[in-house]
């Protein structure tokens, strides 16, 4: 049998008490401020599609967003953080959109169900490039962005090195917290 609903659902479907009641019963899981049926594949595809119900179409999810995008933190910011593209600049942004004004190369980003993202080598120096706190957390949700990207931190020590953008003295102040931050090993499966 196959399904006709839509692969996400929003208050314009139902009203949120009875979404959030069908997450309860089992029968959808939230994404982001979006529903989805049990069953329907959790990866960066549906998290994109969701992140772009909230933003204008020439966003570029960076920072956070991109971060949840990619799988390596569990929740979205609670503001949709973009990236505004060099044409796009000097024009009205919405004010429920946390908007990053930086250049991005074409290796810096990648398509998930149509929809920019920057890719995990770039959130990771996005992240580290940020003037807001940088604990323990921060340290494996890069080191995990690194993994992404098959880049080891001394790796990026050296791009950052070699970077003259803004921010790149901060981010490697904060290379050695990355360092010492130890992924989680995945489970085995057995044969």
């Amino acid at each position: 049998m196959t399904s006709i609903s839509p692969p996400l659902l929003d208050t314009g479907v139902l009203p949120v008490v009875e979404l959030l009641a069908l997450c309860l019963d089992g029968h959808l899981f939230q994404v982001g401020d979006e529903f989805a049926p049990v069953g329907t594949p959790d990866g960066p595809d549906l998290r994109a599609q969701a992140f772009a119900r909230s933003v204008p179409l020439w966003a570029v999810a960076d920072r956070g967003s991109a971060a949840w995008i990619h799988g390596t933190r569990a929740l979205p910011p609670p503001i949709p953080q973009v990236c505004v593209p060099l044409h796009r600049r000097g024009g009205m942004t919405a004010p429920s959109v946390d908007v990053s004004h930086r250049a991005l190369g074409t290796d810096d980003t990648q398509s998930f169900a149509a929809v920019r993202v920057t890719t995990p080598l770039r959130t990771a120096c996005d992240l580290l490039s940020v003037s807001t706190t940088f604990g323990d957390a921060e340290a494996l949700e890069v080191r995990h962005l690194l993994a992404l990207a098959a880049v080891t931190p001394a790796e990026l020590d050296e791009l950052l090195r070699a970077s003259r953008r803004k921010g790149s003295g901060l981010a490697r102040s904060r290379m050695p917290a990355v360092a010492r931050a130890v992924l989680p090993l995945s489970p085995v499966s057995p044969r």
